[in-house]
């Protein structure tokens, strides 16, 4: 990122570290994984955070009650658990577009893209531009 806040590589994610996330969900599939100042990434693929290497919540689980008094909000509880939490380093899989976000307090959010024909997610990075995986694990920059 240059003096201005302006990416100088769109690939470069380094501009989440230090930021906060939140969570929310629109139908009928649409994840958004916010970071402040209009910024982050619009998922359609699986996800799930992790919470010292072990599953704490997925966007699968949204909805389903599994025995619990109420239905699991994947939003509500993946943004609860990141509240306060910065993001401390972001990892774009090469080849595969995966999204790793390693956050304070041992959480790992995971993005993880499964078609070789759709797009899987949108990013909109610093500098208004958009970074969209698409189909078979390629980037590319709008």
């Amino acid at each position: 990122m240059n003096a201005n806040g302006t990416l100088t590589n769109p690939f470069d994610f380094s501009w989440m570290v230090g930021r906060n996330g939140t969570v929310t969900f629109s139908e009928p599939s649409f994840w958004s994984f916010d970071f402040g100042d209009s910024l982050g990434i619009r998922a359609e693929c699986p996800w799930r955070l992790l919470e010292r290497g072990s599953i704490t919540v997925s966007g699968l689980d949204h909805g389903h009650q599994y025995g619990l008094p109420a239905p699991i909000d994947a939003a509500t509880r993946a943004t609860s658990l990141l509240a306060g939490l910065a993001v401390r380093r972001v990892q774009i899989g090469k080849g595969t577009a995966d999204v790793i976000i390693d956050f304070e307090g041992d959480l790992r959010l995971e993005i993880t893209p499964f078609s070789s024909g759709y797009e899987s997610w949108q990013a909109s990075v610093p500098g208004g531009k958009s970074v969209v995986a698409q189909g078979g694990g390629q980037l590319s920059v709008w």
